[in-house]
């Protein structure tokens, strides 16, 4: 039989970073695996890249459009008389696919959801989209029940797909604080440390470290030197507010708005903090959780969007009413007292192997095969 042909459609997987665009990275990892497996032939085409990053997806199968949308659009119609299947990464992407599904309705039309883009009501060729997809993968439960209640979308074409950690993801092998950021963060080693990685934006309100802001003056009452990390390159906007919350508070001490982190000194942010905390509503997965669990870092999340998915519904990590700034404080204080007792490498170490064994590269990449059927 000849192997099937697959064309995975993007916006952006290597000129951006962000939670979408590690899911890219790594969905084109898997794709080239299974390449060279025999299993697929890969193709890929982004609208606004340049070109691939060599070690997740060759060039030479990689054709970037610079934002040159109409020029994307023609040659992913023309790339349809050759090939089996096309993925989209992004409901954005509806335009051209449906264009693809009125010319050859046999193309299998793969859609992948990942969250607050397809939570609300669409209309035009996004609604078209989620209707004429073949299946539809879902980063997250949540993203598919809201799919489902939405837009009456049947269950049984949905599969949840969960993200993955980058499959060049370094896993410390031991959990010490990195020495160059205590000492770029005047930290002592025993400082209690919590840590929000997120992107930082005026136009976003509901990924919570407002809340934990708030809370952090009854925190210090009981851990007096604890330090709170938020780590992101704030707008204008969002950075005067954050300066005047955190002067509201009196927490001038206490909070640390780090800027930009370079993706190099992520791990180092993991292993600086002894609890990693994102009490969000609009996460569709939370890539941020897992990429801490795996260094060992214990997380505390929101109970209201995908990153329950991410805690494995609570196994993993504690998850919190996102509105409730009193659980907010409990979690917080059930974590750092863990922390005063010291919490062993074992127990560090057993996490890590839970998020390999339910996130890791080699599952996810188990997972496309049964999606695209070739076992």
């Amino acid at each position: 039989m000849p192997v099937k042909r697959v064309l995975f459609l993007t916006l952006n997987a290597f000129s951006l970073t962000g939670g979408i665009e590690k899911f890219n990275r790594a969905f084109l990892k898997a794709m080239s695996d299974l390449d060279k497996e025999g299993k697929i032939k890969a193709y890929a085409t982004s609208a606004y890249d340049v070109e691939a990053d060599e070690r997740y997806f060759a060039n030479n199968r990689y054709k970037g459009f610079q934002g040159n949308r109409v020029r994307f659009v023609i040659d992913v119609i023309k790339s349809a008389f050759t090939f089996d299947t096309l993925i989209l990464s992004h409901i954005n992407l509806s335009f051209a696919a449906y264009i693809v599904k009125k010319l050859f309705p046999s193309r299998q039309i793969i859609l992948v959801a990942h969250g607050i883009e397809v939570w609300g009501e669409l209309k035009g060729f996004k609604k078209k989209g989620l209707q004429q997809a073949d299946k539809i993968l879902a980063v997250s439960a949540f993203t598919k029940q809201r799919i489902v209640e939405v837009h009456n979308i049947d269950a049984n074409k949905i599969s949840v797909f969960h993200n993955t950690l980058d499959p060049y993801f370094i896993f410390p092998p031991a959990f010490e604080k990195p020495k160059y950021l205590l000492e770029r963060y005047s930290l002592k080693e025993n400082d209690p440390v919590v840590l929000t990685l997120t992107r930082l934006a005026s136009t976003e309100k509901n990924k919570g470290y407002d809340h934990i802001i708030n809370v952090f003056a009854s925190l210090r009452e009981r851990f007096s030197s604890a330090k709170y990390i938020l780590a992101g390159k704030p707008d204008p906007k969002e950075k005067l507010r954050l300066n005047n919350l955190i002067e509201e508070n009196q927490l001038a001490t206490n909070v640390i708005l780090t800027g930009f982190i370079k993706d190099e000194e992520i791990t180092d942010h993991y292993l600086l903090a002894d609890v990693f905390i994102l009490p969000s509503q609009k996460e569709g997965f939370g890539i941020v959780f897992i990429e801490a669990m795996a260094c060992g870092l214990p997380v505390i999340a929101g109970n209201k969007d995908g990153s329950v998915d991410a805690l494995q519904n609570g196994a993993l990590g504690l998850l919190v009413n996102p509105d409730s700034e009193a659980e907010i404080l409990n979690a917080l204080q059930k974590s750092l007292l863990v922390k005063e007792d010291r919490l062993p490498a074992s127990t560090k170490h057993e996490l890590q192997q839970k998020v390999i064994d339910a996130f890791g590269f080699d599952t996810y990449k188990k997972r496309l095969r049964e999606v695209l059927e070739v076992l």
